[in-house]
């Protein structure tokens, strides 16, 4: 998308924060920065201020679970003459005492110097899990990352887990509520396979692959699981198709997953971000998006919204 503010850099602060005079930025008031929420049709979402014309945006909008946060993934300026970020950098903005900031570059990006993608938040808020290249010359080694919330601020970034990170490219996709990561390894090539680990006393345990539930011959983007594990949203390209499909599919009482379902939404983006309370979902397309997610509960099977059972499914393990 394209969007833009001037850069002015407070070396003192450690921070960029994306405005020419900061009596300009409008006075944001509310849940998600004051906007109007959007119904079953997508809304660009925060338009610019979060969504602008010079800028690149490449991620969801995702907040934190007190609603108080957002972070969101760009290159600012790219689309202009002013200047920009050389790398994609991660940006956020903080309610405080009821008014929203204006944008301002992470402060742990200083010690980040390629691009960064995927930014997750743990269930608690104290976490946040961000991709990136660990080896800058190696395009085909992502790893996963972690900062620890440290008072007002943040920690510097350290692998997530040797028994996550590997040699392989692994993606993040998404993180649930008892803390489980859902991710990629070996992305974009034939051996992709997607993987959970789960949150045992506070450290991550072995990588369980998952099964045909997740793991198919379809071309997918992303994968995010909801925090209670009772559906998961896939973007996912049809053969022969240029635009990804949102599908959701939903989890039976006995662990196995329904086919997957094919949404209203079509986009290009890649990347879903539920909000706190599970009732918008943003998303990338021509800029950062969300929409209400009353689709999820219309386009579940009759007989699970009965509480019922119906045939085999597929199993998520």
């Amino acid at each position: 998308m394209r969007t833009g503010l001037l850069l002015v850099v407070f070396v003192a602060l450690k921070v960029v924060c994306l405005s020419p005079q900061e009596t300009d930025f409008p006075v944001l008031i509310g849940p998600y920065l004051g906007q109007s929420p959007p119904e079953a049709l997508p809304e660009i979402f925060a338009p610019g201020i979060i969504s602008r014309e010079a800028d690149f945006e490449h991620s969801a909008a995702v907040f934190s679970p007190d609603g108080k946060e957002v972070f969101w993934c760009m290159r600012r300026n790219l689309f202009s003459d002013l200047p920009g970020d050389e790398e994609q950098r991660l940006y956020f903005m903080k309610n405080v005492d009821g008014e929203w900031t204006a944008p301002q570059m992470a402060p742990f990006m200083g010690a980040i110097p390629q691009s960064v993608f995927r930014p997750v938040f743990s269930p608690d808020g104290s976490r946040i899990y961000l991709e990136y290249f660990s080896d800058p010359d190696a395009e085909s080694d992502t790893d996963i990352f972690v900062v620890e919330r440290d008072g007002e601020g943040w920690s510097r970034p350290a692998p997530v887990s040797p028994l996550i990170n590997t040699s392989a490219m692994e993606t993040l996709y998404s993180v649930t509520g008892d803390g489980s990561m859902y991710f990629g390894r070996h992305v974009h090539s034939r051996n992709e396979k997607v993987f959970v680990s789960r949150m045992v006393d506070g450290v991550f345990s072995e990588p369980e692959e998952l099964g045909p539930a997740f793991n198919t011959p379809a071309r997918e983007g992303m994968i995010l699981v909801a925090p209670d594990e009772s559906y998961m949203l896939v973007s996912q390209t049809p053969f022969g198709m240029a635009d990804e499909r949102v599908m959701v599919s939903y989890k039976r009482p006995d662990g196995s997953w329904t086919e997957r379902i094919e949404t209203p939404l079509t986009f290009t983006g890649g990347f879903l971000s539920l909000s706190p309370d599970g009732r918008y979902l943003f998303f990338l397309g021509e800029g950062i998006l969300w929409v209400e997610t009353s689709f999820i509960e219309e386009l579940k099977p009759g007989y699970m919204k009965r509480g019922g059972s119906a045939g085999s499914g597929l199993r998520g393990g």
